[in-house]
């Protein structure tokens, strides 16, 4: 029975289905904790104040966010330097985040749960999200304008939320000339610039042309000069608050409010604050730009690049590829150009992607784009026009 059983082939049926059950699996796992791993990072931490000492040491005060832990035999730990009791069967580890990169110079720290003589989670601890050098972990002891004290003790936290959301706003209006007003007048004299270069290229540059573009260029000058001055006046104001906090170790640091975007305490935060928090931070996750070395910030250009890719890879290649196979199916005769094509087909079917790319970097962007800019932009020269990595190219390197 058992060998007929096998002869009918049911067992690998069964054992193929077991191995895409568990392949399912596997995939559903690790989306999930992708899911899980991702979206709690966005969660509010609590902060924690460890006393902790080390060996022959004076104790130290250590705050930060409890990371990651690990348990290490006694007998691998002594072999990496740590000294192990008798006692002792594994040593416990913590990684702590503890931020103020720009005073310790490190964002996490490795600590030992044996030499934690206490610990607790004090409400007044503060984290402050800053544009750069990491998070700020410690205690708000004051908040100045124009470097005097305007507000300490209780008071400080309430003053400091509002500082920072007006500074916010300034720093938008900021990045509104900067990108917007500012951007278009760069954008302006840099066509005018080209286009005196290219009547110099055709010798056509007579002074009814140079008059024309020296007006032309003198108008956008002077709309800069007043944004000029705008911007003078909104620095100004963003330089005039900061925060004075105290760290770890006891000594005082003061942070600009330009340099501030968000400053919370996770300790005193009800759940309906931490589910508001969770809720800023992932639509800030995918509406604004990355900072910090693209460790901090948003995905919003990289959703962008990726949904325009997709548009217009839909609207151009697509039918490209769609009507290519049909007459190549259905319409093409049977001779030694199609046989080839095919095999050029299959033999690309295996080739991986990054072979595309380079590809695709090699012949469209610097072969293709850069005779193009010889051509028809030799003005723009050395700067490259279509000579550059860009949308258009990715859409015709896709169908290889």
């Amino acid at each position: 029975m058992i060998r007929l059983w096998f002869k009918s082939g049911a067992p690998w049926i069964w054992l193929n289905a077991a191995a895409v059950s568990t392949c399912m699996i596997m995939v559903v796992g690790v989306l999930g904790l992708v899911a899980v791993r991702g979206a709690g990072h966005f969660w509010p931490s609590q902060v924690t104040q460890f006393s902790y000492q080390e060996e022959g040491q004076q104790p130290q005060i250590i705050i930060g966010e409890k990371v990651d832990s690990s348990v290490t035999p006694a007998a691998m730990a002594k072999s990496t330097g740590h000294k192990m009791a008798d006692d002792e069967d594994t040593l416990i580890q913590y990684l702590i985040k503890t931020g103020n990169r720009d005073v310790t110079g490190a964002d996490f720290r490795w600590i030992e749960a044996r030499k934690i003589t206490e610990q607790s989670d004090p409400l007044d601890l503060m984290v402050v999200e800053r544009q750069e050098w990491g998070n700020f972990y410690g205690r708000l002891l004051e908040v100045k304008e124009n470097h005097k004290t305007v507000a300490t003790g209780k008071e400080a936290w309430a003053v400091a939320q509002t500082k920072i959301a007006e500074t916010l706003v300034v720093l938008e209006e900021i990045a509104h000339l900067e990108k917007k007003e500012i951007g278009a007048i760069n954008y302006a004299l840099e066509r005018l610039r080209l286009k005196q270069r290219k009547l110099e290229l055709n010798n056509s540059l007579d002074d009814t042309a140079k008059q024309e573009i020296a007006a032309e260029k003198a108008g956008y000058e002077a709309q800069y000069k007043q944004y000029q001055v705008q911007l003078v006046e909104l620095y100004q104001k963003t330089r005039r608050d900061s925060l004075v906090a105290t760290t770890e170790s006891g000594s005082t640091l003061e942070i600009p409010m330009a340099k501030v975007v968000r400053a919370f305490q996770p300790n005193a935060m009800s759940f309906l604050d931490k589910m508001a928090h969770y809720g800023t931070k992932l639509v800030e996750f995918l509406t604004d730009d990355p900072r910090e070395a693209n460790t901090e910030g948003g995905i919003f250009p990289a959703i962008f690049g990726t949904v325009m890719m997709v548009m217009m890879m839909s609207v151009i290649v697509t039918p490209f590829g769609v009507i290519a196979a049909v007459y190549l199916r259905e319409y093409a005769k049977q001779g030694f150009t199609t046989r080839l094509i095919r095999i050029a087909v299959n033999n690309l079917a295996g080739v991986p992607s990054v072979v595309y790319g380079v590809f695709g970097l090699g012949f469209f962007v610097y072969i293709l784009g850069g005779n193009i800019d010889q051509l028809f932009f030799p003005e723009s020269a050395p700067a490259p026009v279509f000579g550059t990595p860009g949308l258009l190219w990715l859409q015709l390197r896709w169908p290889c």
